[in-house]
């Protein structure tokens, strides 16, 4: 049984599937490793940490591939890595990258998107969403202070006092709440909006203040993610945070809907009310953007307002994002590794499972992405 992790074509990533830590154990476990050359380089893992885990470097991306059983990666296959799959390989990834997988799934193969791991206890380990939205959330609060020409923390000298530099959350999932702890840590004020009620006492006990829309209403989902909220509520949501851009130095926007459009929380219009020199970061631009304009990958001025579109923000911790990523899929791979057979033996009836494989054996299963 034969394990491979290519290297990542999608654009501006930098983060690897496996690390030498997980390669380490896919071999304790009977597995052979193959490793693309270069793929952890912008990781700080070179080859050579590969080679003393065991792993075998391979050049050739073509024969890296159609040796593998197994593929592990960040992201799903791209359209032009799909003339590498060979019939029947297993691809654990991300499938976020994809609209759909018929191409992937005709090769025969058998698909597990880690993106769809359920939100249950047991499952906390395997959640890269969660980890690398963790990561993301930090690394946005660093983003904007990089692009501040102020500092943060509230200063008392003798040439006077320097304000605290104020920062709004918009979205208090696992990005926003990181988002929220960095952006104290390092002095800020930060207000925080959400549209689920329960987020108050995570956001306030993290020191943020929550700004609370008055409704009755609670649009939370059943799986734990926002849904979408009545007309009503955005008309009073808009209001809120009308008045809110008007005090903040910082913006990190970070709301999603699964399976939809990121909702527009902040308009073209909305933005003449920030103060001149203001940031914002929209983590949501891949999914259409929270702001108006925004792009992903880009940075724009508008109007004196400094705009950053990043929906990848924990590419830019690589090796902390890979050490975690890599993780989260052996945590994935222990749940069907048969110590007997020295193989995967994966049991369809368990939740996880079940829920996380979008194409079986070449037939696409459920709601596919």
């Amino acid at each position: 049984m034969i394990i491979s992790i290519p290297r990542e074509r999608f654009d501006g990533e930098t983060r690897v599937a496996a690390t030498p830590e997980t390669i380490r154990q896919y071999i304790s476990w009977g597995f052979d490793v193959q490793v693309e050359q270069g793929a952890g380089l912008k990781a700080d893992f070179p080859d050579s940490a590969y080679q003393a885990a065991g792993a075998k470097i391979i050049s050739d991306t073509s024969a890296l591939w159609e040796k593998a059983n197994i593929i592990l990666k960040i992201w799903a296959p791209l359209k032009e890595e799909e003339n590498y799959i060979s019939p029947r390989q297993i691809i654990v990834a991300n499938f976020q990258n994809r609209k759909d997988i018929n191409t992937i799934a005709n090769k025969p193969t058998t698909c597990f998107a880690l993106n769809k791991i359920p939100r249950i206890s047991r499952a906390q380990n395997m959640d890269i969403l969660s980890s690398q939205n963790n990561l993301s959330g930090y690394r946005a609060v660093i983003e904007a202070v990089n692009l501040l020409p102020q500092v943060v923390p509230l200063m008392m000298t003798a040439a006077g006092t320097v304000p605290p530099i104020k920062f709004l959350v918009l979205g208090a999932g696992v990005a926003g709440l990181q988002a929220i702890a960095t952006a104290k840590r390092l002095g800020g004020q930060v207000y925080a909006l959400d549209v689920r009620t329960q987020a108050k006492e995570q956001v306030e006990s993290l020191g943020g203040k929550f700004l609370q829309v008055v409704d009755e209403a609670d649009f939370e989902a059943a799986d734990g993610y926002a849904k979408e909220t009545s007309e009503a509520y955005q008309e009073k949501q808009q209001q809120l945070l009308n008045d809110q851009l008007k005090k903040n130095d910082v913006v990190i926007t970070t709301a999603l809907i699964p399976n939809k459009p990121a909702p527009r929380l902040i308009s073209a219009k909305m933005l003449g009310n920030m103060k001149e020199g203001g940031i914002i970061i929209d983590m949501a631009a891949a999914e259409g953007g929270n702001v108006e304009g925004s792009q992903n990958n880009q940075t724009q001025k508008i109007n004196g307002i400094t705009l950053l579109g990043n929906s990848n923000l924990a590419a830019k911790v690589p090796n902390t994002a890979s050490t975690l990523y890599a993780r989260n899929i052996l945590n994935f791979l222990k749940t069907a590794y048969t110590p007997d057979l020295k193989d995967f033996v994966f049991d369809f009836s368990d939740e996880i499972i079940a829920k996380t494989c979008i194409c079986k054996d070449g037939k696409l299963q459920g709601e596919t992405l």
